[in-house]
């Protein structure tokens, strides 16, 4: 008898510690979405039903959406790399750095905080920035400095009214399908810092 409302009692308790377990982590799951700009994020939000004002953020159950003022980050600029190319002189030229440094932009230096804070958090990645290269570059170098690794999925908005960001919602790229174009942008990039500063 004893033997029988033990295994009973054992078998309630284990289903309700997986409950609480469950609970538990769903708790913790998080989607984020990463826009290129407030007022994007704003329009994601709404249809997300992330109602919940944060800092530089907008929450709901089980999703975050937070965006950039632009780009966060900029190429570092040439003293960055030694005192020695402090001062434009022909004797350092070319200037062809070996590993590129990236800096975060100290005007919009509390909202990059936020970002990075909430990529820690996430562990589902939805890249929302502008359906081009750039929008690519924005939040590519965001995840790549601040060392996120989960999983990167791509909304691809042609406008931000609610009938466009319902249907891109229900078609989301997978995030190697538009990696490319960070690379491109990458490299326009580059290229236009060695053109600029050589």
């Amino acid at each position: 008898m004893t033997g029988k409302w033990f295994d009973k009692a054992f078998s309630t308790a284990s289903r309700h510690r997986f409950s609480f377990e469950l609970h538990d982590l769903i708790g913790v799951l998080m989607r984020l979405y990463l826009c290129e700009k407030p007022s994007q994020g704003k329009d994601i939000a709404a249809v997300l039903g992330a109602k919940t004002r944060g800092d530089g953020c907008l929450r709901g159950p089980g999703v975050a959406v937070t965006w950039g003022i632009g780009h966060l980050l900029e190429t570092a600029a040439p003293d960055a790399y030694g005192d020695h190319l402090k001062n434009w002189s022909l004797d350092t030229l070319p200037i062809l750095p070996a590993q590129w440094k990236v800096i975060v932009k100290p005007k919009t230096a509390s909202q990059f905080k936020v970002v990075k804070q909430l990529l820690k958090e996430a562990t589902e990645l939805v890249i929302a920035t502008d359906a081009d290269r750039e929008g690519e570059m924005i939040a590519r170098e965001l995840i790549e400095y601040c060392g996120y690794r989960g999983p990167i999925q791509r909304l691809w908005l042609s406008a931000l009214n609610e009938a466009s960001i319902r249907q891109a919602l229900s078609s989301v790229k997978q995030g190697a399908e538009t990696y490319p174009l960070y690379l491109s942008a990458l490299a326009r990039s580059r290229a236009d810092w060695l053109i600029g500063m050589n």
